[in-house]
């Protein structure tokens, strides 16, 4: 392997989702790994975001529900602030939360621009699809 090889394979492992990554040959080793990262799931970008539902009702805030099962985040990390919180006004596009499922962090952003009611799920629980997670008044 010459150093034109080796300059590609770390190229291509500083594109992966790879945490470590280790070659061998007879004369050497390589052992490349990624330093002081969280180990987590890669984020799908917003272009294959899942929809939030919401449901409206005469004379009452709207509902944002799941648009798919799995764990509920209000936080990107677990020593970093909530997207959101009560009282505080979102736009169109703001991310409300995340949900995992299947080791794929989901962001759930607005449909619209609003003002957050009452947030009605519990941080790192599991939310079923249809269920209601936040209730906002539209602006």
């Amino acid at each position: 392997m010459d150093s034109l090889d080796l300059h590609t394979i770390i190229e291509e492992f500083e594109h992966s989702t790879l945490s470590e990554l280790e070659l061998q040959c007879a004369s050497y080793t390589v052992k490349l790994k990624r330093a002081n990262e969280p180990n987590l799931p890669p984020v799908v970008p917003p272009s294959q975001q899942p929809v939030a539902n919401h449901r409206v009702t005469e004379n009452s805030p709207d509902i944002i529900e799941s648009p798919l099962v799995g764990t509920f985040y209000l936080t990107p990390s677990p020593d970093a602030p909530p997207f959101i919180e009560v009282g505080r006004t979102i736009a169109t596009g703001d991310v409300l939360c995340i949900i995992e499922a299947m080791k794929m962090m989901n962001q759930l952003q607005a449909e619209f621009p609003c003002e957050i009611v009452k947030v009605l799920a519990k941080q790192g629980a599991m939310v079923e699809f249809g269920q209601p997670l936040f209730e906002v008044r539209r602006i």
